[in-house]
């Protein structure tokens, strides 16, 4: 394995390379299937931190350090990172993620009151500059929100009514919620949500929940987690729901399987999925696998991050905006806090 200087050194011609690539008529995601590698042959990116999100130019990744702590931001070719929320008030970042205009998509509490805070999550823009702070969009989330590639368009779930403060918050996979999506506006530069709507107002009989994780098809498909129960454990299956005629259509779904859709590939063909075999009611140790976005579709393992006898895995692929990476972050099966990040990390997988 080359050293890791070594491996900064060769990323930079990589990237540079995959630009002078960019206008080429053949798209990298048409090319042949990846092979399966190891999560030892990624570059790593950092030692610390989770929850990767590529800006839109694919020349930055957007993470957090640590669940309820800053987000920051990583130049992939130089290695330069930066705190983005060092100097600002908050209580605790959970997610980040670009908007197509450059801006900063952050979920994290407007207060933190413990455990149940995970529960209810609030909605923020950080502009790209930044130098107005953390500006609410006035509405909650509970866990991943989906954003377009092409427009400021989110869609997110919301639970309803409110977890009591008692109640734990794994309760909220259980719970009645409702789904929106609505276009992230802006008025003398002051982020808002406009047309907002209701989507998906009675899930699947299969879904007790569903996390929603990415949009394809020009925006009129969203991809999404279905979580439901099965043999007294997790089912977990990848689902897409056509926005305009209401339509439901089962990607993949496989009693004794864990498959949570993560990162969709830009042209919406396949996606990134963590899976594993589901063997309780925990979660098992996962490896990352390809899927071809439509029924029965192909599967096949693109990273093993899984040893046997050890909870350390990988998970939270994102895709590239050209296709041809894949960020990810070390995991562990067992660790206290659910989607927690040990380190990100890059493979090549195409181009």
């Amino acid at each position: 394995m080359p050293h890791q200087s070594v491996r900064r050194r060769l990323l930079a011609i990589a990237f540079a390379c995959s630009a002078l690539g960019a206008a080429l008529p053949v798209p990298a995601w048409t090319q042949s299937i990846p092979r399966e590698s190891k999560a030892e042959e990624a570059i790593r990116l950092s030692a610390f931190g989770g929850r990767a999100a590529f800006s839109p130019d694919g020349g930055r990744i957007a993470f957090v350090g640590k669940s309820y702590g800053d987000a920051y931001e990583i130049e992939i070719a130089t290695g330069q990172v930066r705190n983005l929320t060092r100097h600002l008030p908050h209580q605790g970042v959970m997610r980040i993620q670009y908007l197509p205009n450059g801006d900063y998509l952050v979920t994290a509490p407007r207060r933190h009151a413990g455990p149940n805070t995970r529960a209810h999550l609030e909605l923020w823009v950080l502009d790209k500059k930044l130098e107005k702070g953390l500006q609410p969009l006035g509405e909650q989330a509970f866990e991943g929100v989906a954003v377009s590639r092409n427009k400021n368009l989110i869609a997110w779930t919301v639970i309803e009514p409110e977890l009591k403060p008692q109640e734990g918050w794994q309760l909220a996979f259980v719970r009645p919620t409702k789904r929106y999506i609505a276009e992230v506006s802006y008025e003398n530069g002051v982020p808002k949500l406009t047309n907002k709507r209701e989507i998906m107002p009675a899930l699947p009989k299969e879904c007790g929940f569903i996390e929603p994780q990415d949009f394809r098809e020009a925006d009129n498909e969203l991809v999404y987690s279905c979580l439901g129960a099965a043999n007294g454990g997790l089912l977990i299956s990848v689902m897409g729901y056509r926005i305009a005629t209401g339509e439901f259509i089962t990607y993949l779904r496989k009693p004794g399987e864990y498959n949570e859709v993560e990162g969709v590939a830009p042209d919406g063909s396949w996606a990134t999925v963590e899976c594993g075999q589901q063997s309780g009611p925990g979660l098992p140790p996962l490896d990352i696998c390809r899927l071809e976005l439509k029924p029965n579709g192909a599967v096949s393992r693109l990273i093993v991050g899984t040893t046997p006898g050890s909870t350390s895995d990988v998970s939270n692929p994102v895709v590239s905006p050209d296709g041809k990476w894949i960020a990810f972050q070390k995991s562990d099966a067992v660790s206290g806090e659910i989607g927690e990040g040990y380190g990100l990390y890059l493979l090549k997988i195409a181009g």
